[in-house]
């Protein structure tokens, strides 16, 4: 099958591997996969968070069921499946507690999307394949692993009706952690964006929007909430003096959440004093429980979260080094690899 196998920084091809094992696995031939940002830092520095060269990257998987045991009574051939490609084990501490995004013992169900086929095995079919159902396209099939990372995330933050949320930054992630803020009771939803067409799409999803280029962003947050300070600040991307100035706009006991994955090694400073003396708590969060997806499935097929203004472009597997490379450009958002 053809695969883009990852072998260094910046160095990907498009070659013929073999098959995944069919024994004891459901075989599923893919149909689409969504580029992540994780997929692009793993791209520009040579390797995962999780794993090393070389490797199939990919993980917003979506296809359809091509072989399936015999013994299986609840997948079909043809059946359309989303794939959670990490496993928790059930059993080690962290799982008996129910933080199963922490669990010790975390496997990847199946090689990465960014291939003709992957195959999951029969132990981990129910948890990690996910049925796609017939009025959802396989494009926003592939928001359902980005979708329940952004769930998890505003759980862990406890936003409360009638809060206000600061979200720094406009691209995927700060696009979908909107509108699941507002479905959770946010009354207001300030976006921080540079780039005016990211802006424009926070605005159409009800999104009070500033650009901090323009605008002196702590005055203009401060005056948005009566001189009080958002509820909760949440950080989308990286950047030391952006974390650091959200504390500045942030009111007492308010929560600042680091949401955007940083680079290898990278270090942040903090006053500890206005952490201790407000009373400000810093959470951070790392993917999701696996019953995250069945409530993001629910939401995208009710339509109470969209994804659709989001995918920029779609591209075949031959041009996904270009695609990681343009992914980071102002006007891209998702970028999704069609097999």
């Amino acid at each position: 099958m053809k695969a883009a196998v990852l072998y260094g920084k910046k160095d990907i091809k498009i070659e013929e591997v073999n098959l995944p094992s069919s024994q004891d696995n459901i075989m599923i031939k893919v149909a689409a996969c969504g580029i992540c940002i994780s997929d692009v830092k793993a791209y520009q520095e040579g390797q995962s968070h999780y794993f090393k060269p070389p490797i199939i990257l990919g993980h917003e998987c979506v296809g359809n069921i091509v072989t399936t045991l015999k013994e299986n009574n609840y997948f079909k051939k043809r059946d359309r499946v989303a794939v959670i490609h990490a496993v928790n084990c059930g059993y080690c501490s962290y799982c008996q507690r129910g933080l199963f995004e922490l669990c010790k013992n975390k496997q990847r169900a199946s090689n990465g999307g960014f291939a003709e086929y992957v195959s999951i095995n029969e132990k981990f079919a129910k948890i990690a394949l996910i049925k796609i159902p017939a009025k959802l396209s396989t494009n926003e099939a592939t928001f359902l692993e980005p979708i329940a990372c952004c769930i998890e995330a505003l759980e862990r933050c406890n936003i409360r009706l009638g809060d206000t949320i600061v979200i720094i930054g406009a691209g995927v992630m700060g696009l979908l952690l909107l509108q699941l803020s507002l479905l959770r009771g946010a009354s207001k939803v300030i976006v921080s964006e540079i780039n005016e067409y990211r802006r424009n799409i926070a605005k159409s999803f009800g999104a009070i929007v500033v650009n901090p280029r323009e605008t002196n962003l702590k005055k203009f947050i401060i005056k948005e909430t009566n001189s009080e300070g958002a509820d909760v600040a949440i950080t989308t991307v990286f950047k030391e003096n952006i974390i650091q100035e959200s504390f500045s706009f942030t009111r007492k006991q308010g929560t600042v959440f680091i949401f955007g994955s940083a680079t290898s090694n990278s270090k942040l400073e903090l006053d500890s004093d206005k952490i201790r003396y407000d009373q400000i708590k810093i959470i951070g969060t790392s993917a999701y429980k696996p019953f995250h997806f069945n409530i993001a499935l629910k939401l995208l097929k009710e339509s109470r979260i969209s994804a659709t203004p989001l995918i920029t472009s779609v591209k075949p597997l031959d041009k996904i080094k270009k695609a990681l490379e343009d992914y980071t450009k102002p006007k891209n958002l998702k970028i999704i690899i069609k097999m």
